[in-house]
């Protein structure tokens, strides 16, 4: 006989009614308990419960480790985890599901956004500068461009650069599917090495322990002058006081920023006034479809755990992603 499970689901004011009518229809006789986003409640209701959806990153801490030691499976909606990964839960069995792959589109839409900002002179042209002082606009046909990170956000951005003609290659810590998209892919990360030969750049890895800094002043001092940076991914990927290292950010055609380290940055910090800089609030995953792809991902899953089947999108916790 198979035993009836408890799974807690922690809602936002964005968790939709019918999307609880099809939760509950699907569970059967199981319990779904439904709170909001409370550590009082969180840590009452978890108590009686053997699956956890939607756990907020503020509680989720060693401290309060021994609430959640019990449970069967976590899932936290957004891409990056590294604030969940605390020394308990990194050695727990519990199994651990997120939203990686299912932002890919928003994000990568995003990071198109600011290349074409840069490429097209768009950015200077929205900040009424005189546009006789920078670069003719250039055409992403043909240009060289790496992406570092080929998940489910690299491997949407890849897709669409090569729609523009450009040659793109990728650095990747797995071995991914052979992409017609993807001319070379790298397998260690030789970065420096190999970063001068590339137009744009871009930033859509994890943020892990071996990543942490990794973009640092060698990483810029080596890019092409008038190369573009771009970083979609996690703000402490890049030393950003390295960027202002010997005005190194001055070479750059654009640097497209939507996460920084810290974040905000100062309003003071030099980097929010460069004419080349373009930082947008990390802003790049909400889109008008990936709360609907977020709630079809946890309803796939909740089928499969009340199955006992294999979960989807489950994070190693020993890579960090």
């Amino acid at each position: 006989m198979t035993l009836k499970k408890k799974i807690l689901i922690i809602t936002t004011p964005s968790f939709k009614k019918e999307w609880k009518k099809e939760i509950i229809k699907i569970s059967k006789n199981n319990k779904i308990i439904f709170i909001g986003d409370s550590k009082e409640e969180i840590l009452k209701n978890v108590k009686r419960s053997n699956a956890m959806i939607g756990c907020p990153r503020y509680i989720f801490k060693n401290s309060n480790f021994d609430h959640f030691k019990h449970l069967d499976w976590i899932h936290a909606g957004g891409a990056g985890i590294e604030s969940y990964l605390s020394e308990q839960f990194s050695k727990s069995s519990i199994i651990f599901t997120n939203g990686k792959i299912i932002q890919g589109p928003e994000v990568a839409d995003h990071a198109l956004g600011l290349i074409l900002s840069f490429t097209r002179n768009l950015y200077q042209i929205s900040k009424n500068k005189d546009l006789s002082k920078f670069d003719r606009p250039i055409e992403l046909k043909g240009k060289k461009i790496l992406i570092i990170g080929l998940g489910g956000i690299g491997i949407n951005i890849a897709e669409r650069l090569r729609a523009f003609g450009a040659i793109i290659d990728a650095i990747s810590n797995d071995l991914t599917p052979f992409l017609s998209f993807i001319n070379e892919l790298y397998l260690t990360n030789n970065l420096n090495e190999i970063a001068k030969n590339y137009d744009v750049i871009v930033c859509a890895a994890p943020l892990t322990k071996k990543t942490k800094y990794s973009l640092d002043y060698n990483f810029f001092k080596k890019m092409k002058k008038k190369s573009i940076f771009i970083n979609i991914s996690r703000g402490e990927i890049v030393n950003t006081k390295d960027l202002l290292k010997n005005n190194i950010y001055l070479k750059f055609r654009g640097i497209g920023l939507d996460v920084t380290d810290p974040e905000p940055l100062k309003k003071n910090n030099v980097l929010n006034k460069a004419s080349n800089v373009f930082i947008t609030p990390h802003v790049a995953g909400p889109s008008d479809n990936n709360r609907q792809r977020s709630f079809e991902l946890i309803k796939e899953n909740i089928r499969r755990y009340l199955k006992n089947d294999n979960l989807i999108n489950v994070v190693n916790k020993e890579k960090e992603y």
